[in-house]
């Protein structure tokens, strides 16, 4: 199986990736905050609301270790050929996609924090000092740093989504 992990901070275009893998090459996507945490928030009768998964996710890591979401992401996708994965937030979880891939990359997607920050959601904290704070919270506390650091290779988002889809066209062609 060809997994690919995309990573990067909030904002960034992760899920504009992701996305684009699976419409143009055919990629199954997945994703650690809803296909491995709602459930398991559901599971435990807990809202599943963003800054409760943070919560419930650094009890879940602290408890069963930093790999606990990789290992059931692991399971979740077994049988697919290809695979691409986002919201992994520690090494331990890629480690676990690593065991089960044939193949596998890790890709960093970057953008200027004004961009991120124009991009959020609903979902995203509105006023700037909460919106980062979850940068910090994700590098510091659950290990995103090194994810990044990890990352064979790079995408710049910081124009339109053509020029997006093109740089990942081109990655596309190196893997």
């Amino acid at each position: 199986m060809l997994i690919i992990a995309v990573v990067g901070l909030a904002r960034s275009g992760k899920d504009t990736f992701a996305n684009y893998l699976e419409r143009r090459y055919g990629f199954k996507r997945f994703d650690f905050y809803s296909d491995v945490i709602v459930p398991m928030m559901r599971e435990q009768k807990i809202k599943p609301t963003k800054a409760n998964a943070a919560k419930f996710g650094n009890s879940m890591r602290q408890k069963f270790g930093m790999g606990v979401f990789g290992q059931k992401m692991a399971q979740i996708i077994r049988g697919n050929d290809k695979v691409v994965v986002t919201g992994a937030r520690s090494l331990e979880e890629l480690s676990e996609l690593e065991k089960a891939s044939e193949k596998f990359f890790i890709i960093k997607i970057e953008a200027s924090k004004e961009l991120r920050f124009s991009r959020r959601s609903d979902l995203d904290p509105k006023n700037e000092n909460d919106f980062f704070a979850r940068d910090t919270d994700d590098l510091i506390n659950k290990g995103l740093d090194k994810v990044l650091r990890a990352s064979e290779l790079v995408i710049k988002n910081n124009s339109t989504i053509a020029d997006f889809e093109k740089a990942i066209d081109d990655i596309m062609k190196r893997i």
